[in-house]
């Protein structure tokens, strides 16, 4: 059994399709926006506004992040750093939520939020050769109505650049059946849809997702794992959860890594992703996820790599860029557990 490094496991090529770009930047940028805009955030250091009691503190504390932001070149900043990040990390292509909702309704305008974002994107992409796709999440507590207000606004953006829907905030008194017009109207339009379930909802919201709202993936999906059946047809569908154990950890949805249930996941054959969420805001990158779980569940080289590979399954790319993805993955996957092995000398990889 080969054990893969800190520095190896960085260097792994990565897919990543659960993070919000609003919480993925340095507080120290968040901290400076705030400044410029005249947002008092409450702390005078970030480190101590990034502790969460639950999903509704956290919530709290994301609005608090996104009144920082007000412009084209606010959103551009931040999706341009977000990227840089992930790259640093090793993602070759994200798959990256926004969510115009919480910034809309202190003013910002749903064209400036765009703006900013695919600049960001295509920039970022120029220095950093990180491909990045948006999706779009409605705010499910503002209603379907809200939700289809959205969907036909995202319908006027870069096609190519903006592919998916999704649904973010709390699951708590939200009637998900109430969405099914909305989302069945963003499939005639040609997106993907996706949505946050089973994060502190139970399986049966999952069930609603997929049976009533016909969602390709499930963003944390963790409350699976109480309902063997639709485990059971998750499995049999390869409708692919985007986990992010340490975002669960932080609010409080598991006590900690070790009892995440994304083992058990990948024990059933469920298609599992591995993602940060909000990545500064919970002071991880997708590289310390990986290594986390590595370290709590005893992952070789060959999971990890399973890992990386799943990412490029549970993208929404056309058959031809995934077959491409996927060999470019799978060849420096095995150059750099090669390069472990001591066949190859130092990975040369950062």
């Amino acid at each position: 059994m080969t054990t893969l490094t800190d520095a190896q496991v960085r260097a792994l090529p990565k897919v990543e399709l659960h993070v919000h770009v609003e919480g993925a930047v340095k507080p120290a940028t968040i901290a400076d926006l705030a400044r410029r805009n005249g947002v008092d955030l409450g702390v005078a250091d970030l480190a101590e506004l990034y502790h969460y009691r639950d999903l509704t503190d956290f919530l709290r504390v994301f609005d608090l992040v996104c009144r920082s932001l007000r412009t084209a070149d606010d959103l551009h900043r931040v999706t341009f750093e977000a990227l840089a990040i992930a790259a640093a990390a090793g993602v070759r292509r994200r798959e990256m939520f926004f969510s115009p909702t919480f910034l809309m309704r202190h003013g910002v305008a749903f064209d400036e939020i765009w703006r900013g974002i695919a600049a960001g994107v295509r920039d970022a992409e120029a220095e950093h050769d990180i491909a990045c796709r948006m999706i779009l999440d409605v705010h499910k507590p503002a209603g379907p109505g809200a939700a289809l207000e959205l969907i036909e606004l995202a319908a006027g953006c870069d096609r190519d650049l903006l592919i998916g829907i999704g649904g973010d905030a709390g699951e708590t008194g939200i009637d998900l059946l109430a969405f099914a017009p909305a989302f069945e109207h963003a499939r005639r339009l040609g997106f993907r849809t996706t949505m946050h379930l089973g994060e502190e909802g139970p399986a049966s919201d999952i069930a609603t997702g997929v049976h009533v709202l016909g969602l390709d993936r499930i963003d944390h999906g963790a409350t699976l794992i109480d309902d063997p059946q639709l485990l059971a047809e998750v499995v049999d569908r390869q409708i692919a959860l985007t986990v992010c154990p340490t975002s669960n950890v932080s609010i409080g949805i598991v006590e900690s890594i070790a009892a995440h249930p994304v083992q058990r996941f990948i024990d059933a054959g469920v298609l599992v992703t591995v993602n940060s969420d909000n990545a500064e805001m919970f002071r991880v990158d997708v590289a310390d996820e990986l290594c986390a779980l590595r370290d709590a569940f005893g992952w070789d080289a060959e999971q990890l790599r399973a890992t990386c590979l799943a990412g490029v399954d549970a993208a929404w790319l056309d058959d031809l860029e995934r077959r491409e993805l996927r060999a470019a993955f799978e060849r420096d996957i095995a150059s750099i557990i090669d390069a472990g092995d001591g066949r190859d000398g130092d990975i040369g990889l950062a």
